[in-house]
């Protein structure tokens, strides 16, 4: 059973969740500490950025230096960035091998269009709107089948209120192409709560290392008393697959 983080960062910028602060995540912390969690493998983005170009590259750079260990995310403003994505993003996924984009703000036309394309999984997470969460997430969801979304922290960082977890639940439930990861969570009730409610391919595993530690995030899965096959999607196998990895692990 391969146990691959869906949700790490790397490098210089600011914190994506507030309160903001400037950061340089270490990758040497991010392999320590999941190598002592018998992490296989972790999935890598920027910190918040204005710009992203310099930042991906840094990703992809990293990730060429850890073949194996490393899978590499884009993360892209739609608005700051807009009229440039789609060909950032083609080169960021063909010519240098990252497998995901993160959106930093609500995810236009532009980026979605360009992740269909691609044919990449969607992160977004919409910070401090825990109001509409479901508001935000229904229309690209349904406006866009083919792209899959995966949604954070199981819809709320640090578990700071409790209605969107209920709503993230609901959302996956609602939409085939709506994932959610168990980074960054507060309160393990939640996380039981998702796997009660939703089948285990919807749940990916996920530890927001080295900004959280992975070890603590590890043993918050191993709490959850999955069966042998619920394990092994929802610890690897659900976010290989999102990416097109799965049978290239398999093989």
């Amino acid at each position: 059973m391969m146990v691959v983080d869906c949700h790490a960062f790397a490098g210089k910028g600011r914190t994506w969740a507030d309160p903001e602060r400037d950061v340089d995540y270490s990758i040497e912390l991010l392999f320590e500490r999941g190598a002592e969690a018998d992490i296989e493998q972790h999935c890598i983005m920027p910190a918040r950025n204005d710009s992203y170009s310099e930042a991906n590259k840094h990703i992809a750079g990293v990730c060429q230096r850890h073949v194996g260990r490393l899978i590499g995310f884009a993360a892209h403003s739609p608005y700051r960035e807009a009229g440039r994505l789609r060909q950032m993003l083609v080169e960021e996924v063909r010519s240098m091998g990252l497998r995901a984009v993160r959106s930093d703000g609500h995810p236009t036309r532009e980026l979605l269009d360009a992740a269909l394309e691609l044919n990449i999984p969607v992160i977004y997470y919409p910070s401090g709107r825990w109001q509409e969460l479901g508001a935000f997430y229904h229309m690209p969801a349904s406006a866009y089948p083919n792209v899959n979304f995966i949604l954070p922290h199981l819809g709320q960082y640090h578990s700071s209120r409790w209605p969107p977890h209920l709503e993230a639940i609901d959302l996956a439930k609602r939409y085939q192409n709506v994932f959610v990861d168990t980074a960054g969570i507060g309160s393990l009730k939640y996380l039981e709560m998702a796997v009660r409610e939703l089948p285990a391919e919807k749940i990916l595993f996920g530890t927001c290392g080295p900004e959280h530690d992975p070890r603590v995030e590890k043993e918050a899965l191993r709490l959850l008393k999955l069966t042998g096959d619920q394990y092994a999607k929802v610890a690897g196998g659900n976010v290989l697959r999102l990416l097109g990895l799965e049978q290239r692990r398999q093989g």
